[in-house]
């Protein structure tokens, strides 16, 4: 799998950036189980800034790649900065999956991530796949999806 950059997936997704004036319904969220809805369903945690062409990448492509294998798993992206800079970074890229607003760094202390991007997979509140920071993308994005296949084949 070839990673793509920010102008392909632009360009390989119609409505991935918002029409001008087009209202977006963003989700901030404070906690993880107001993301999760409670739920108690699978979640893919995607850690990640604004300001990162890699995070952009990954966010989006671990939506695609759940949303192809049809699993049923919620990605929910993780953000440390400040409210107003999610808020449009959201607005302008069309993404309407909910985002905890983790000012204080508790997730990223939890799931001990200490760069992003990163993922975390939790399936019945226990971590099924974390990222390997030391892996490439492809080989992170990889494993990734092998994970999904063998939790959710059973």
């Amino acid at each position: 799998m070839k990673r793509r950059t920010v102008l392909g997936i632009l360009a390989a997704g119609p409505g991935l950036l918002a029409a001008r004036g087009a209202a977006v319904d963003v989700r901030i969220c404070r906690t993880l189980e107001e993301a999760a809805a409670g739920d108690g369903a699978p979640v893919l945690l995607v850690f990640f800034s604004t300001g990162c062409p890699s995070c952009y990448d990954d966010l989006f492509e671990a939506r695609h790649l759940v949303d192809r294998g049809g699993w049923p798993v919620s990605v929910i992206g993780v953000f440390a900065g400040p409210e107003d800079e999610l808020r449009a970074f959201l607005e302008k890229y069309a993404w309407s999956r909910p985002v905890v607003l983790d000012r204080r760094k508790a997730l990223f202390h939890k799931h001990r991530v200490e760069a992003v991007p990163f993922k975390v997979l939790l399936v019945a509140g226990r971590t099924a796949y974390r990222d390997d920071p030391r892996a490439g993308y492809d080989v992170r994005m990889e494993v990734l999806r092998k994970c999904l296949q063998k939790t959710f084949s059973r």
